[in-house]
């Protein structure tokens, strides 16, 4: 699957539909407009010029956020390299589904994380019920 971000400068293809979504409440996600699919990042092909940019209000932030340089459409993110030095690789980064159409996604699973309450220790807390991609809920 290939989406592209909104001028076309940057194209996204993923080998397979992500196991879920997660549609995050946090800052950094509302504020970019990102809702994520995991993916290793080998089984990830980004083409285009990106800028990135790192959140400001956590002390060691995890993620790389990037962007088309041309629209500034989220496109993915990387993992932040202070956080894999103090962490450890991680083999994980995150696809903005919003970039890709909702009828290629039919039957993925979306999830509420409420990241906006989350502390950053223990699992997500979730704000709502999650949805399935082409049920009677729109995602």
């Amino acid at each position: 699957m290939t989406a592209n971000c909104l001028c076309g400068s940057v194209s996204v293809t993923i080998d397979a539909k992500p196991e879920f979504i997660h549609d995050c409440n946090c800052t950094l996600c509302r504020k970019s407009g990102g809702a994520w699919g995991y993916f290793s990042p080998a089984t990830v092909h980004v083409v285009g010029e990106t800028t990135s940019v790192m959140r400001k209000d956590k002390d060691n932030p995890a993620a790389e956020v990037q962007s088309c340089k041309s629209c500034s459409a989220t496109t993915h993110f990387t993992m932040a390299k202070s956080f894999t030095d103090q962490h450890g690789p991680v083999d994980m980064m995150g696809v903005n589904m919003r970039l890709f159409d909702t009828d290629g996604l039919h039957g993925v699973e979306v999830r509420f994380p409420d990241g906006k309450n989350w502390t950053g220790a223990g699992p997500f807390k979730y704000r709502r019920n999650s949805m399935k991609i082409g049920s009677h809920e729109a995602w």
